[in-house]
């Protein structure tokens, strides 16, 4: 009899011991303007530069819904300097945060790379193909978005299938 006390006692116990373990994993972040991809679904890639005049130049920005873009973003300054892909939601949750922390911490938000002076990075992203709208890619350094360092692009319809 004692042993179905425990049995009830291990069924109620393992599941909240199963969900604490999941938090504690790096499970897939999902945002309304895409996710993470692997680099090897990427169809294309957008070469972009981080400047200390606060700008982010991209050498092509004709972006589709649904496509799976790698990013490779260099910094070719001396301050450092985010690069992030998100949306308006998205900005004023990060700005929120980065006043919070201390200047220079790195983030490590799936959607954000944080590039020191020379230093060059790649992040992979698919754009959600239903509700990928506009997108923001923007540095969130404090002072770096006030003084013009984002750009917003407004998504091209998904290529229809040949």
């Amino acid at each position: 009899m004692h042993y179905q006390r425990y049995l009830l006692l291990l069924a109620l116990l393992l599941p909240a011991a199963a969900m604490a373990q999941m938090k504690g994993m790096d499970m897939p972040e999902q945002f309304a303007f895409g996710q993470p991809a692997p680099e090897s679904e990427a169809t294309r890639t957008i070469h972009v530069e981080a400047t200390d005049t606060m700008r982010l130049n991209f050498d092509a920005m004709n972006i589709r819904r649904g496509e799976v873009v790698k990013f490779v973003v260099s910094n070719s300054g001396q301050v450092l300097h985010e690069f992030a892909i998100g949306d308006e939601s998205f900005r004023k949750k990060h700005m929120l945060e980065m006043r919070k922390q201390m200047a220079g911490m790195e983030h490590h938000d799936v959607n954000v790379l944080s590039i020191k002076g020379g230093e060059t990075k790649t992040i992979v992203w698919r754009f959600d193909p239903l509700k990928s709208k506009s997108v923001l890619f923007a540095c969130y350094v404090p002072g770096h978005f006030e003084a013009g360092m984002y750009h917003r692009h407004v998504m091209l319809k998904q290529a229809l299938p040949n």
